[in-house]
Order: C-alpha cells, then structure tokens, then sequence
C-alpha cells in the first residue's frame, strides 16, 4: 500500500507507527507541521507561516489537497482528531482512516461549539476509526462515528524491550542506595490534566513516613521550571531528580530502577506508559479512569485511585513502599496482563488487516 499520514511529526506514537509499515514493505509519507526525520518516512512539511489561526488552518488544507494529489496514495490515515482530523475531513480523500489518540476526544471538542461540530464532521466522514480502548471508542460513537466503523486498536508495548529483569545502572548513575525506594513519573508537562503538580505535593508526606524516598521526574513534552520551583518551596528538592525527556530506548532501564510508577491523569485513553510500566514490572498507581480500568484490577494488577484525590495518592504510593511482596505480585500480574493484551507488533498486524480489507472493499465497490 501507498500509505499518506496525517499526523503529529517527532511524536514516539508517530515514529512507532511509521516504521512498522515501512518495516512491512509499504510506502510511507507523512504530512505534519512538526516535520522530523524518520527512517524510510517521505516527511511533506504543510507549515504555511501564517500566524492567524483560521488562515493557517485554511492554506494547510490547501497543501495536503495538493500532496494528495501528488502523492496519489491508496490510504490516508490521519492520526489526533482535532487539527489532523479536519484536515483529513475537509480534503476529501477517501478511504480515510481516523486513529483518536486522547485529549483530543475527551477534552477539545467539548471546549467550544465550533471545535465539537469539527470533532463530529471528521469522525462522521472517516470509513474507519480506531482507539486504544472501549471507553475511548463510546465516546468517538456518541461524537458521530459509526459503530461499525470502529475497532479498539492499541499502540502496543515492544515487549522485547519492556520486560521484567531489564538491566539498569540508573540508581547508580543518579547516586540514589540500593535500598531506597523509587518512584517515578514519565507523564508529559504539557497538560494540567496529567495532575503532576498534584504528585510533587505529595512528595512531603511521603517522606515523612519514608524518608529515604527517591522520586524521578520525566516527561517527554513540556518544561519542568514550575515543578522544579515547587519542589523547591516544599523542600523536598533533594529527594526528586527532574531528569526531562527520557529516551525511549532507554526508558525499560528507568523504570527497572523503579519501585512504583504513577500515571494519575483526571482524563485519557489507555496510557502507552501505564502498559509499558506494567510490561516491566513495575507496580503501578493509576487513576481509576475507565480506560485505565481495562488493564489495572485494584489490588490485583496495580493499584487504582481517585483522580485528584491527594490522601488517597499519598495512601497508595506508601502501601507499596511497606510492602515488597505486594510489589512482586502486582508488578508480576501487570506484566502478563500486558504480554497478552498488549504487544505492538500483533496489534499493528491487525491495523494493516483492518487497512488492506477496508482498501479492498473501497476497491470491490468502485470507490463508494
């Protein structure tokens, strides 16, 4: 297949995708207005420099219109409902295939009644739309999308790579002791949403009952200066390592070094990090969102709290500090949960059945 991307360019989610099909043989292009390298990806840049939103909205539509033309492709597959999605919608092209990732069904088109009604039209035009979970699917369903144009598709976990017994030299590299307990967060800055202030606060209290402590502090997007300053006024800035973006082929060594992961966001879909915390083993603490429910039994695969509910995060994260053999069990649990449910590449095998099908009937039907 000739295969044309709408999507966000240097985002991990993207990169993944891309090279599975270009690893299967496809031809690959990806139109974005975050252009970066990817191996074997023709990356097309549709920024137009206008700095008016709407117009700016107006004259990409126009170059994807013009790249598709050019690129002539079998499939157009637009990944982020808003932004991507009404440009997927609105060039016409078909078969068009919709992947929503998150925020962009739960949050944004609820914002205004011009962002909904764009929401609606691009899930009302994709021939297929596809989310990593039940829950993220209802909502695409109850936004427009029909019901049998929908398929939960997961991005998946490389499960070479995330596995419990990773090697790491993390704590050693940090100079955080053997015996310290370690919790880290991997949740982007970007949004209030994913509640890391919420973590930093309650760092304090935990210290106060385990004061040998050790949190780390990544995110792949967004800066850090807010939490590092808050860390700062609690006093508590000596326990946390803010340690910015982590590299995903290093990731499985971060959290090999770790005791307790945290993922505790007031909305999402199902978090590649929550399953690539589970794959290795960690034991995690989630909000108990209904797309995290999929994956995590309370008690039995992680543990699963209210979000935004301080008393009860600070509850969590010391039960399993207190309890190693509660850590092995859940973190064990998890990780065969995800190498069941969860493995990239059987789940990107299925994508290209659902592409290779839809592509064949739209053919058998003369383009209807």
């Amino acid at each position: 297949m000739r295969i044309a991307y709408l999507s966000i360019g240097g985002h991990i989610h993207t990169i993944r995708w891309l090279r599975y099909f270009v690893e299967r043989g496809h031809e690959v292009h990806l139109m974005t207005v975050q252009p970066s390298p990817i191996d074997g990806v023709e990356v097309h840049d549709i920024r137009t420099g206008i700095p008016l939103k709407p117009l700016h909205y107006a004259a990409a539509l126009g170059r994807v219109r013009q790249l598709l033309s050019t690129i002539r492709p079998d499939i157009l597959h637009t990944h982020f409902l808003t932004g991507y999605g009404y440009w997927g919608a609105f060039s016409g092209f078909r078969p068009h295939v919709l992947t929503v990732w998150g925020d962009d069904v739960y949050v944004t088109p609820h914002e205004t009644r011009l962002k909904g009604w764009l929401a609606r039209r691009a899930l009302r035009s994709a021939d297929l739309v596809t989310g990593d979970s039940e829950d993220i699917i209802e909502h695409a369903v109850r936004m427009g999308a029909r019901r049998d144009a929908c398929h939960v598709v997961q991005w998946g976990v490389d499960l070479d790579r995330f596995h419990i017994g990773a090697s790491t030299t993390v704590r050693e590299d940090l100079g955080i002791p053997p015996e310290a307990p370690v919790v880290i967060s991997t949740r982007s800055f970007t949004q209030p949403y994913y509640n890391i202030e919420l973590i930093v606060r309650t760092i304090p209290e935990v210290l106060e009952r385990h004061p040998a402590s050790r949190f780390i502090i990544a995110g792949n997007e967004g800066e850090d200066d807010d939490l590092r300053a808050l860390a700062q006024e609690l006093g508590v800035l000596d326990s946390v390592h803010f340690v910015g973006r982590i590299p995903h082929d290093r990731l499985p060594a971060w959290l090999a070094a770790s005791d307790v992961f945290l993922t505790v966001p007031s909305v999402d879909a199902t978090a590649v990090s929550l399953l690539e915390a589970m794959a290795a083993g960690v034991p995690v603490v989630t909000s108990n969102l209904e797309s995290a429910m999929e994956w995590v039994v309370d008690g039995e695969s992680g543990l699963a709290v209210p979000p935004e509910d301080g008393p009860a995060l600070l509850n969590a994260i010391v039960r399993l500090i207190e309890s190693p053999d509660l850590r092995v069990r859940l973190g064990a649990n998890a990780s065969d949960i995800v190498h069941e449910r969860a493995d990239h590449r059987a789940h990107m095998a299925r994508m290209e059945r659902l592409m290779e099908t839809l592509l064949s009937e739209w053919r058998r039907h003369g383009g209807r």
